[in-house]
């Protein structure tokens, strides 16, 4: 082989390899199209089922099933959202060796960006559109290097092969010694040169249009240099690592069950027979045919989903010093989030439109007679789960419940240990304890932890009721032998709370009493009770709660993050006029971080303003949305006819006011909504106390 043509093949590989490693996964269209170079009539009938078409499928199942598809995708959408001038800049050093018109040299430009997003959706679709609006161009450039015709096969095989080299090589490393390629050029030029080496000298086709236009690996690196240096750094080296563990899991199959080296996890057999249905159904089906069967595939998929997402795992508890532990199969596990991970994929790729949410893994311990449990999820189904299309884990031991997020500070292996004792007149006081006492204690990656960034859900369940105040239920944690009520929602036999820390918890009625409501009693006695008892509003003093004293910005808060079990200890904000110790600090963080309140300005939060109606209703939306799903109201201005003094709403809190008017949680007056006047303490009360009840 000529200096020139080992050249042009030392820049194919320094292309692919960089490629790779800067996130860019290698597909039918490849470095050619990237670079303008690949001309190039196909057909079509036979791309569909050819080896590329297979191999490029294969990749993209193996992002999916290890959980890097989001993380080449970020960086593929950084790409995308760079201005065109800069996406220019960065691709000139390649785009200029071809010495373009001006045309051609923008197309150059959209063709490098259309190639990078189709590689991130392969498609024969996508290839057709891309021959179509490309294909005379590069045919040009192909003809003026007297390359002749070439297919999409012709050159993605050639990547293929120099691609396949490349992950034999770097498989034998782990993912710190290719981070560490990455950032060391000379070493990154080293494994460019040893692919080269080891690839057979053959002659490829595409030689003739490198070696015609004369582009190096010097040029290959300024442009993908460039590319790192537009986005940030982070973005690449997530992709990379993405893309490793994918090639990985594609090129080193090893015994699932050894507990070692990179393991490729098998589909449920529901899950592949499921796939394999669709795919034989589409391939037989006319166009006209087509859409009914993605609609029906799409509720299989809901139903498969479902079906693997329910663990029963009674068979994997055992005993171990009087405590009851949980310890799950974990290839079983991964394997059901592989498959939830696909099914969830495919709907994305054949209905956009109807995307499924992330689903919770439901883990039922069943009968458990021991009173302390401890609930395990491993590291490697902790990541998985959070890289993929599961939102949390939810446990049931008994009629017990809780649900732990993945994701965020949840990334490392869980383990949650539930501890129940007697509720005692020395824990719970004169109060009617109607639970056991819970004590909770997790780690995440064996470090204890006491505060989390994301809410855990507790259901405890609820003993004998009978003859008392269903809406006087209280979750209390325990706080140096006092009790401080955090409310909760009864839903059947259970009550409902989301924590954002753990300690103690036992549920008791907690009936609170106020001697100054005689004036109030018709309209708000009930509201301000049961708003006290879930700890959301409290007394001026011992017994008084003063109704018509008006509310503050600060004590609203607290409300509302309270009683809709908002509350957040990790939230923090930077208004001058809140500090870290004030009582009201901690509200107004979690509010501020959920945007369901903002300060009067950037640096000013008021707390001691006081709040009017049409503020109130606005924060009350927004807070329902948050927490119960609630959606805007389709007509603002047909909600909000009913009021003679709808022109005095500040434009801003229109659509606030029209959701909690329409919902009847804060109503007019004598066909006014009032919308300037000061609140009162009753009359937020009552508003919470609606909140409280509402439904979407």
């Amino acid at each position: 082989m000529t200096l020139r043509k080992k050249l042009a093949v030392s820049t194919i590989a320094a292309s692919v390899a960089l490629t790779a490693l800067a996130g860019i996964p290698l597909s039918s269209k490849g470095l050619a199209e990237k670079l303008g170079a690949n001309g190039i009539a196909y057909a079509s009938s036979s791309l569909e089922n050819s080896q590329v078409v297979t191999d490029i499928k294969k990749l993209y199942n193996a992002l999916v099933s290890t959980g890097g598809l989001d993380a080449v995708k970020a960086l593929q959408n950084a790409l995308n959202a760079l201005d065109i001038h800069k996406k220019g800049d960065i691709v000139a050093p390649i785009v200029d060796k071809l010495d373009p018109l001006h045309l051609k040299e923008t197309q150059l430009e959209n063709l490098f960006y259309d190639a990078v997003a189709l590689s991130y959706n392969p498609s024969v679709e996508g290839l057709d559109a891309l021959r179509t609006n490309y294909g005379s161009l590069l045919q040009s450039f192909a003809t003026e290097a007297n390359a002749g015709e070439m297919t999409v096969d012709d050159i993605a095989q050639y990547f293929f092969d120099i691609q396949k080299e490349l992950v034999d090589q770097v498989g034998s490393k782990d993912l710190s010694d290719l981070l560490d390629i990455m950032t060391d050029s000379a070493s990154l030029q080293q494994l460019m040169r040893d692919v080269l080496a080891a690839l057979p000298q053959n002659e490829y086709k595409i030689q003739k249009v490198f070696l015609h236009y004369g582009v190096n690996t010097n040029d290959v690196i300024a442009v993908l240099s460039e590319a790192r240096t537009e986005v940030e750094d982070n973005k690449f080296t997530a992709a990379a690592a993405a893309l490793f563990k994918a090639y990985n899991s594609l090129q080193t199959p090893t015994d699932s069950n050894s507990g070692t080296g990179t393991s490729v996890v098998a589909l449920p057999a529901s899950t592949t027979k499921l796939l394999d249905e669709l795919k034989a159904a589409l391939d037989k089906a006319t166009e006209a045919e087509k859409a009914a069967i993605i609609t029906k595939f799409v509720t299989d998929a809901q139903a498969e989903i479902a079906k693997l997402a329910t663990i029963n795992a009674s068979s994997n508890v055992s005993s171990v010093n009087g405590q009851a532990v949980l310890q799950l199969n974990e290839t079983s596990v991964l394997s059901l989030i592989s498959g939830i991970n696909v099914v969830a994929a495919k709907v994305n790729e054949l209905a956009p439109a109807s995307a499924l949410p992330k689903t919770t893994l439901k883990i039922d311990l069943g009968t458990v007679t021991l009173k302390d449990v401890v609930l395990n999820l491993s590291d490697a189904a902790v990541k998985a789960a959070a890289a993929g299309h599961i939102s949390g884990a939810a446990f049931t031991v008994n009629k017990f419940e809780v649900t732990l997020p993945v994701g965020g500070s949840f990334s490392s292996a869980l383990a949650l240990t539930v501890k129940k004792t007697d509720a005692t007149a020395a824990v719970v006081g004169n109060l009617k304890a109607v639970s056991e006492v819970y004590d909770f204690s997790l780690t995440i990656g064996g470090a204890a932890k006491t505060s989390f960034d994301k809410p855990i859900l507790i259901g405890l369940p609820l003993g004998d009721t009978t003859g008392l105040d269903q809406e006087l239920l209280s979750v209390a944690k325990i706080v140096d032998g006092k009790l401080v009520f955090h409310g909760g929602r009864v839903s059947g036999n259970s009550i409902i709370e989301n924590r954002d820390s753990f300690s103690s918890y036992v549920v008791v009625e907690n009936k609170v009493s106020f001697s100054d409501l005689a004036k109030v009693e018709a309209w708000a006695g009930r509201e301000i009770t049961v708003v006290a008892a879930k700890g959301a509003i409290e007394g001026k003093s011992e017994g008084k709660f003063v109704p018509q004293d008006k509310v503050t910005r600060a004590e609203f808060a607290k409300m509302l993050i309270r009683a809709l079990d908002l509350e957040n200890g990790s939230a923090t904000e930077t208004f001058a006029d809140v500090d870290s110790d004030d009582w009201f600090a901690p509200y107004v963080s979690a509010a501020a971080q959920l945007k369901i309140i903002n300060g009067r300005s950037e640096t000013k939060f008021d707390p001691n303003a006081t709040i009017t109606r049409a503020e109130m209703a606005t924060m009350i939306a927004r807070a329902l949305k948050v927490s119960r799903g609630a959606t805007d109201v389709a007509d603002v201005n047909a909600a909000l006819k009913g009021f003679a003094d709808a022109g005095n709403i500040n434009a801003t809190l229109k659509d606030g006011v029209a959701f909690a008017a329409s919902h009847n949680i804060v109503v007019g007056n004598a066909g006014k909504f009032l919308p300037k006047n000061n609140a009162t303490r009753a009359e937020a009360a009552v508003i919470i106390y609606r909140a409280l009840k509402f439904d979407k």
